[in-house]
């Protein structure tokens, strides 16, 4: 993996290959808050303020991906988690900035989303052992370094975690999912029972600038939609 560079993070759409879906994310942005939908305002002012920064900045990674997509908002709360307009599957992350990601999909082969947003010097060298396989830390040991790899590692599980919340019969583990890196997708292993036979899970990563690591996953139903 390269290392990027220390420009800041812009706003941006990452592309994905995979069709109805989108991608984006949002940096810390002036009066953002004012762009929220006046339903996504009720709930940030019922949020502790410290929550309310990174609240903002993910919802509006949200509605720019609903945006791609000719879907217009709110993404409103189940509970913790984020509940996307109807017919459309997607996932929110938002990480120290306070930076905000979001994917979104209306393709009716997807099932599900998951993203994640993490700085790749957020975790230390004996994270390894709770996050990775034997066959990962052998991985991530040769590295020149190793934390970032570990990051992608860790950023790549809470997808996955994400993405399979409440469509699997449990809820997976970290060593229940083994992650390889194959040029910018993600060769994503389970543990048996954790997906639903004729359902797959593909991945993908990518470094950003600001050194961060961003990572999405989507369960797809039926033949390959590449």
């Amino acid at each position: 993996m390269q290392r990027t560079s220390k420009r800041p993070l812009a706003a941006a759409v990452v592309q994905l290959p995979l069709p109805d879906t989108a991608l984006a994310v949002y940096p810390p942005t002036p009066g953002a808050a004012a762009s929220l939908h006046e339903e996504e305002g009720r709930l940030l002012r019922r949020l502790p303020p410290a929550q309310r920064p990174g609240f903002v900045a993910g919802r509006a990674a949200a509605g720019r991906a609903l945006a791609l997509l000719g879907v217009q908002g709110p993404v409103l709360r189940d509970g913790r988690r984020p509940l996307f307009p109807p017919g459309t599957r997607g996932s929110i992350s938002h990480a120290t900035g306070p930076i905000g990601a979001s994917i979104a999909s209306t393709h009716l082969d997807v099932i599900a989303v998951g993203i994640d947003l993490e700085r790749t010097d957020r975790l230390g060298r004996g994270a390894d052992r709770l996050v990775c396989t034997t066959r990962e830390r052998s991985w991530i040991a040769r590295a020149r370094r190793p934390e970032s790899r570990l990051s992608v590692l860790f950023s790549a599980k809470e997808a996955v975690y994400k993405a399979l919340h409440g469509i699997s019969a449990r809820p997976p583990v970290f060593h229940d999912v083994e992650i390889a890196l194959e040029g910018n997708r993600l060769d994503i292993r389970l543990a048996p029972g954790l997906l639903q036979e004729h359902r797959r899970i593909d991945g993908w990563f990518q470094l950003l600038p600001g050194e961060y690591v961003l990572t999405s996953v989507a369960v797809i139903s039926g033949t390959r939609t590449e």
